[in-house]
């Protein structure tokens, strides 16, 4: 009570001989411990914007026990303590938790984020489990790429200026995959092998796969400027790109100490093969039906030959990735209509209609690969026609 308030408070007190009782020293000590550790208890396993509501509703509550205390018994227990080791330890607590795990975020970052996706970062922060042992099948798309003739390249250069080109090469390539969402598997000499979609599972990952493809071959043409420009290279460097999508087991490989996060599985064979297949139609990317399934008509793409690769003896439709549709411009379009009316002909054995259609083609692009093998093909088949119970498929024999 306030001013003359206090003397009548006395006063009453005293006529009813109901003194209020002050609980010992001790008692508020042994509460500000308790409390202080139960509070640590109850958060240590929480996130931190949960060990600032459990905090926070631990102080109340303890403010709230007092007062009701005080009111039902006339015991006064020093309080302030109490509270203050409350709300004292589990901000104390929370912001150890908060720097160390921000310290740990940061090193995750700055340690992985030369080869995965901002976004693969993130899933790896928010679920520490996929950083133990063990793999899962998803289906997502893969990419092989390696450069035509590269070894002949490395013979004219020295280490270093080896090493320099190769470490342009690869992170103009690298961006490429790690904007768009992609994963760095890993690097053997010019070859990247990455895929799309996972560790983050995202339906558009072919779609992802097909776009990195296509601006892969743009940045190429771009470094090879510069590579002529400032004579880092002694001729340009070509790429050849392998995309399959299908079942592949995901996950991290290898031992406790020492783990690799890769693509396993006949799915990931098949993608390092398509990549090699391209030798053999004069083409630069090479995708699979799958692929080819889940992409839509984003992208202008070429129908090839049903194949079986080395190792592999399920049959491959073959889809040359020539850039995006909207892109393409007329003459290419009304090419294209007419290789795939020539590959008609060829597909009912028509061999010498075929190779005229053909060679009307190749007369207006000569450097169109594809186009030149089918005349080979043609020619061959003119003198040595296939069985007659053949399939179609034609089994390759090179990687």
């Amino acid at each position: 009570y306030e001013n003359v308030g206090t003397h009548a408070a006395v006063a009453n007190t005293i006529l009813q001989r109901d003194f209020l009782t002050e609980a010992p020293f001790w008692v508020s000590a042994l509460l500000s411990v308790a409390l202080a550790g139960s509070v640590l208890i109850l958060i240590r396993k929480l996130q931190t914007r949960f060990q600032i509501l459990v905090g926070l509703g631990a102080t109340i509550v303890v403010l709230a026990a007092d007062y009701a205390l005080f009111n039902a018994t006339g015991i006064y227990v020093a309080v302030v303590a109490a509270a203050l080791s409350t709300f004292a330890s589990f901000l104390v607590y929370s912001l150890l938790s908060f720097l160390i795990s921000e310290r740990e975020k940061s090193f995750l970052r700055k340690a992985f984020g030369t080869y995965l996706s901002g976004d693969v970062i993130n899933e790896m922060i928010e679920n520490p489990s996929m950083l133990k042992l063990g793999g899962q099948k998803e289906w997502i798309t893969a990419m092989f790429t390696d450069i035509r003739g590269f070894s002949t390249v490395s013979e004219q250069l020295d280490a270093e200026q080896l090493v320099k080109l190769l470490n342009i090469y690869l992170s103009g390539m690298s961006d490429i995959i790690l904007e768009k969402r992609g994963t760095i598997d890993k690097y053997e000499g010019d070859a990247i092998i990455s895929f799309f979609g996972a560790p983050v599972n995202y339906k558009e990952h072919a779609t992802l796969a097909c776009r990195s493809a296509i601006l892969m071959k743009r940045k190429e043409a771009e470094l090879n400027e510069r590579f002529m420009a400032e004579k880092l290279a002694p001729n340009p460097l070509l790429t050849r790109i392998g995309l399959n999508t299908g079942d592949m087991v995901v996950g991290n490989m290898g031992t406790e100490r020492k783990m690799d996060y890769t693509i396993m599985g006949n799915a990931v064979n098949l993608a390092a093969r398509l990549e090699g297949v391209n030798k053999q139609y004069g083409s630069w990317i090479l995708m699979s039906d799958a692929t080819y399934a889940e992409t839509g008509d984003e992208f202008l793409a070429r129908r090839l030959d049903k194949v079986r690769v080395v190792g592999i003896n399920t049959p491959v439709q073959l889809w040359e990735l020539l850039g995006f549709r909207s892109e393409a411009d007329p003459d290419t379009l009304d090419f294209m209509g007419r290789f795939e009316e020539a590959h008609q002909i060829f597909d009912k054995r028509d061999w010498k209609k075929a190779s005229a259609m053909l060679a009307a083609l190749s007369a207006e692009r000569p450097d169109d690969g594809p186009t030149r093998s089918y005349i080979k093909k043609c020619e061959v088949f003119s003198m040595k026609p296939p069985a007659a119970d053949w399939d179609g498929v034609f089994s390759l024999t090179e990687k």
